[in-house]
């Protein structure tokens, strides 16, 4: 070693899970050093939207009074019953249940991070312990207010971002969309980019940080004042152990390898193995574990934090519903890595979308969460025999007009560079998209002939596409009978191909409540711990609602915080 180094915890990556585990073990008074293998920090989180699944939140409670919406902790403990189903771990549960709110309270209290907030329905709202006063957003930051760390935190997937900006809340999104079509939405835009642009004028860059960067740079921000290293470019190459436990680890850095010693822990925050493909071989279907998988996660998320635990003892849990948060993807030609990866969140709930597989039918509801979208997707592909779980998009001209499909932006941003990369293809009747795509011709036109005939009317009888909260407020306010559904009859045709992927891995490192690492036996492996991704996910792979990686993830990162607090 070139050198060593002691401190009472380190932390090994710089997602919100870690930097919760470092700020609430910071504000104990203890001795901090977090770690980065990239040469940015902030993680998936970064790319994400920031929100968090935390029933019973004081932003909860305020949202029923502003609503008259009912929640209640019992009610959430029985919707995670049904979510969790066979594979829950109950106490686990409970922890979170408990924890959660305290852990918004203390952030609230102790540190930059802001909440607000949301009426927002749980994914499955048909349950009668639904509810739509969970969720909770990130206020929005300033970017100067970090100071020159700004320059070393994750942008957003650059494909998201609109002529270099961000937008920011789902008010501002709608906004966007609407531009081509309402005065006042077009107003609101150019102002929003004037703004912008005058703040790259004075400072370099944009000043509006948002969603899941406002949360990492609120998090830093709090750390930077608590003057607590974080090391870049240096991935942490193998734990260190004794007969005790864990005693710290090597990290790799510019200067060369350095011992590093945790006197009271180690905490693994690494995201996960979404970029391990032996790992997801292991543990994902066969029809998405193939080799040229593509996941808008963070290529830094290469399963290292299991690897390295595992040499030491600790257990591997893939006895979940998921082994990951599942997400429908498409992929934009001549872009590498994450960066050319598009998660489709707002297109396909449209009226005048449905998605088919190549036979040119349906598999799903296509205004489902995601989560839910893409295991119907794996299960059809895998029952017709085909190798790898896509499918095809598709939305009338109204439809791509109004919202756009994957990276093609509503009108008027034109969409010729997507067309000539075949990103996007585009024909004047359905037959002839078929042809070009490879679907089924027939198939497809009696598919959207069956589709059409219930979407005027407002129904879904195949799928009951719009029968839930969840879809009507994922639709098209205002349009009726059904704010999901619309008839596709206005050509030119467009089609976009989707594959499963997914944003975060869940099977993971097994752990008890106080996010401790457990080994074969379940016992705890003394001095470690695993939150976020790394962790094994406390709804055992299921989603219930908006934020169900990020608030588990900084929950158990605050229990491991101040777990690690109360050692000796």
């Amino acid at each position: 070693m070139s050198e060593t180094h002691t401190v009472d915890v380190l932390i090994v990556g710089t997602g919100a899970a870690g930097l919760t585990a470092a700020v609430t073990a910071r504000k104990a008074g203890l001795d901090v050093l977090l770690v980065e293998k990239t040469d940015k920090f902030g993680g998936t989180t970064a790319y994400s939207g920031g929100v968090l699944w935390v029933p019973g939140s004081r932003h909860s409670a305020g949202v029923q009074a502003a609503t008259g919406r009912s929640d209640s902790i019992e009610a959430a403990r029985r919707y995670l019953l049904e979510e969790c189903g066979n594979y829950i771990e109950r106490d686990r549960v409970e922890a979170y249940l408990a924890t959660a709110p305290e852990m918004v309270d203390f952030l609230e209290a102790e540190t930059h991070v802001k909440f607000y907030g949301m009426d927002y329905p749980d994914y499955h709202s048909e349950s009668a312990y639904a509810s739509s006063v969970r969720s909770i957003g990130t206020v929005d930051f300033t970017a100067r207010d970090l100071g020159p760390e700004i320059r070393n935190l994750r942008n957003q997937l650059p494909q998201t971002l609109f002529l270099g900006l961000a937008v920011g809340s789902g008010v501002e999104m709608i906004q966007f969309m609407r531009a081509g079509r309402s005065i006042k939405a077009m107003a609101f835009v150019i102002g929003k980019m004037l703004r912008h642009f005058g703040q790259v004028v004075r400072y370099g860059e944009g000043q509006q940080v948002v969603r899941g960067r406002a949360l990492v740079a609120r998090l830093t921000r709090t750390l930077l004042d608590l003057d607590t290293p974080m090391w870049r470019n240096a991935p942490v190459q193998r734990l260190l152990a004794d007969d005790a436990g864990v005693t710290g680890a090597v990290v790799r850095t510019v200067q060369g390898e350095i011992a590093v010693t945790a006197r009271r822990g180690v905490v693994l925050a690494a995201g996960g193995f979404p970029h391990d493909p032996a790992r997801r071989a292991a543990t994902f279907p066969a029809s998405v574990a193939i080799s040229d998988h593509r996941t808008p996660a963070c290529s830094g998320n290469s399963g290292d934090g299991t690897r390295m635990a595992e040499d030491v003892g600790a257990a591997f849990n893939d006895k979940v519903a998921n082994a990951a948060a599942w997400m429908p993807c498409s992929v934009i030609p001549g872009r590498g890595g994450e960066n050319g990866v598009w998660p489709h969140l707002v297109d396909r709930q449209k009226p005048g979308f449905i998605s088919v597989l190549k036979n040119g039918r349906r598999y799903t509801d296509e205004s489902a969460a995601y989560h839910d979208m893409v295991p119907a997707m794996i299960a059809a592909c895998e029952q017709a025999g085909y190798g790898e779980a896509s499918a095809w998009l598709i939305g009338d001209a109204r439809g791509v007009k109004r919202w756009g499909i994957g990276a093609v932006r509503p009108f008027p941003v034109p969409h010729g560079q997507h067309l000539r990369s075949g990103y996007l293809l585009k024909a004047a009747s359905l037959r002839d998209l078929a042809q070009t795509a490879g679907i089924d011709a027939d198939a497809l036109e009696a598919t959207v002939s069956r589709f059409n005939a219930h979407a005027r009317n407002g129904t879904d009888p195949d799928f009951n596409r719009g029968g839930r909260a969840y879809d009507l407020y994922q639709g098209e306010a205002g349009h009726a009978p059904n704010p999901c559904l619309g008839p596709l009859e206005n050509g030119p045709f467009h089609a976009v191909k989707i594959y499963a992927s997914e944003i975060g891995t869940y099977a993971g490192l097994k752990t008890d409540v106080s996010a401790r690492v457990l080994d074969k036996d379940g016992a705890p492996v003394r001095g470690l711990y695993a939150v976020g991704n790394d962790q094994a996910s406390v709804f055992a792979g299921s989603y219930p609602g908006a934020g169900a990686t990020l608030g588990p993830a900084m929950t158990f990162g605050y229990i491991a915080g101040r777990h690690l607090a109360a050692r000796t």
